[in-house]
Order: structure tokens, then sequence, then C-alpha cells
């Protein structure tokens, strides 16, 4: 009797843990959706869902063995993950290696396969090499890697869940983020953005009057002529209106982007919100800047080349960590404090 009020007692604060994370995250979604904490109280969820799952699974006959089951196939997918993840990341780094030019944003995916093919050496290193000072600076990594990991996860988290919201918001315009035109004309990265512009114009458009697009880029050291005029032509040369075409040409980075577009779009009377079209690996930041800024902008994304993406989303993950440098610099802090710890007691041997 005393085990099954345990069991129902757990099932209970479960059932507790997964509505209040539920709550959060629908009133923090609310809110702004836009919020990179979203993605881990959706973490949260998952996590406090799956485990009331496995207790309720458990209660049934035969529940036990299920569970085991489950979890012995759950483990194999981790461990299968764990050994194919770095080998896929190695050759698409060298892909991008061979496609793109080099340099330290296209190389992440390299970098990151790279180090996930040593981790298990190094894990290693303390008892091959019987030096006690190792240990410390092994347990340090772990923290290292399992505090980015855990930062990334909720990252993603928050890209997948913003994504269904951001193609659903009633904007009164959109802007196009310009990047680097080639030769005076608009290169297939830019052009993928250009037409989530227009197919995102397009279906605002549908419901009601027609929607403005703001093309958004100054001109370059290195090019001909302004990003915004170059993507004017295009919008032009595929079929949308003149007058719908409103061509911002100072913008040199993505803030810029984002504040003189909106400028552009309520100096011709469209009231928010907006739409700012990018490519998919570049949306989840964009949508960032804009909540700092104070704007009321979504974004959406623009398909991206396979091979591309991996590097491209890394380097995104990156910039967004220094978005809030204090935070990580407390976990770094944290993380010294425990190496040094384990460190001193390794090699006083206590």
């Amino acid at each position: 009797m005393a085990d099954v009020e345990a069991t129902l007692w757990s099932v209970a604060l479960s059932v507790a843990a997964c509505a209040f994370w539920a709550v959060w995250l629908a009133h923090s979604v609310r809110v702004d959706p836009r919020r990179l904490r979203n993605g881990f109280l959706a973490l949260a969820v998952g996590y406090t869902a799956t485990a009331l799952v496995g207790q309720l699974v458990a209660l049934a006959p035969g529940g036990e063995t299920v569970m085991g089951v489950a979890s012995f196939l759950v483990l194999g997918l981790l461990a299968l993950g764990v050994l194919v993840l770095p080998v896929f990341l190695v050759v698409n780094g060298l892909t991008m290696v061979r496609r793109e030019r080099r340099s330290l944003g296209n190389l992440m995916s390299l970098l990151l396969g790279l180090a996930m093919l040593a981790a298990p050496f190094v894990v290693v290193a303390p008892f091959v090499l019987d030096v006690p000072w190792t240990l410390g600076l092994v347990v340090g990594l772990m923290l290292g890697t399992a505090w980015l990991g855990f930062v990334f996860l909720g990252f993603v988290a928050q890209t997948l869940l913003y994504r269904r919201f951001a193609a659903r918001v009633p904007a009164h315009g959109v802007i196009v983020l310009g990047s680097k035109v080639v030769g005076g004309r608009v290169p297939p990265l830019l052009a993928a953005r250009l037409r989530a512009g227009v197919e995102a114009a397009e279906r605002l458009g549908a419901d009601g009057g027609p929607v403005p697009i703001v093309p958004s880029g100054g001109q370059g050291a290195d090019e001909d002529r302004p990003e915004g005029v170059a993507m004017g032509e295009w919008l032009t040369d595929h079929g949308v209106p003149a007058d719908r075409v409103l061509v911002e040409d100072r913008a040199r980075t993505t803030r810029e982007n984002l504040t003189l577009g909106v400028a552009l779009l309520r100096e011709h009377g469209a009231p928010g919100p907006y739409l700012v079209a990018t490519n998919n690996f570049h949306a989840p930041r964009a949508a960032l800047e804009a909540m700092d800024l104070g704007l009321d902008v979504h974004a959406v994304g623009a398909p991206t080349a396979g091979y591309f993406f991996p590097s491209a989303y890394l380097r995104e993950f990156v910039a967004v960590l220094r978005r809030r440098p204090t935070v990580h610099v407390v976990a770094a802090v944290g993380v010294v404090l425990v190496t040094a710890l384990v460190t001193f007691l390794a090699v006083t041997g206590r």
C-alpha cells in the first residue's frame, strides 16, 4: 500500500511539474514568441512529459518491461547518433571547404566533427597517462561541453517552435535582408530570400490589400552598387509591381536592415507587425535582433542548400551566445572552479 501511495505521489508531482512548465511556456510565447527562453521551457515540458508518460506506462501490467525495451532503444539511438554525427559533420565540413571560401564560419561543422571524434581519446587520457591533473582538465571539458550542448538544444527547440508561429503572423509589410551581390546581380542565396519575401507578401495580400516589400541593403566596398537596388530590380523583373517595392539602400548590418526597413514601411503608411525574410539558418537570430530593438518584426526563413546549413546554423549559434555574455561567463567561472577543485583533489590524492 505504501509503495502504491508513493507511486501516486510521484505521478502527481510529475503532473504538477509538467503543468507548471507548460503554463509558463504558454505565457512566455504569448508575451513574445521570439524569446530564446521559450526553447528551454519547451525542453522542460518535453522532459517532464516524457517522465510522466514513463511513470504511467510503468504502472500498467507489463509496463516495466515496455519501459525497459523503450529505454534500450532510446539509448541505442543516442549511441548511434554519437557515432554517426561526428562523421557527418566532418564530411559536411569537407564539402564546405571544397565549395565555399575558407573562413572560420564555414569551417564550423568540420571543427566540431573533429572535436567530437577526439573526445573519447581525451576522456581516457587520464587513465592511460596516469597523470592526476589531467582528470580535472577532462572534467572541465565535459562540463563545458554539457553547458554548450544544453544551450544549443534550447536554441534548436526555439528555432522549431518559433518557425510555426512566424508563418502565421498577420503582418502588413515585408523586409528582405540583403547580402552580397556579385557583379551587380543577385546570387542564388539572396534570390532565395527574395522568393521567400514574395511568397510571404502574396500570402499576406490574399487576406487584404497589397503588401509592400522592402529590399534592404547598402553598398559594400567590394560591390558595384547597393544591394537594395539590385534586389529591387530582381523583384520587378519577377513580377512584383514597382509601386509595391520600397528600396532601402543604406543598411550595412542586420540591425540597420531592420530599423531602416521599418522606418520606410511606416513612412509609407504600413502599420506593424512586419515580416523579415532571410535564410532559414539566419531567421532565429534576426528575430532576436528585432526583439532587442523593440521592433514588431518577425522572421521567416528561405531554404538553404543542405551542405551549407550545418556550418551556417552553428555560426548563428555562436552569434547568439554573444548576445548574453554574462550568463556564459558565470557558467564558465563555475566550470573553472569545479575543474580547479577536481584537479586539487586528484593531485593531492584526497
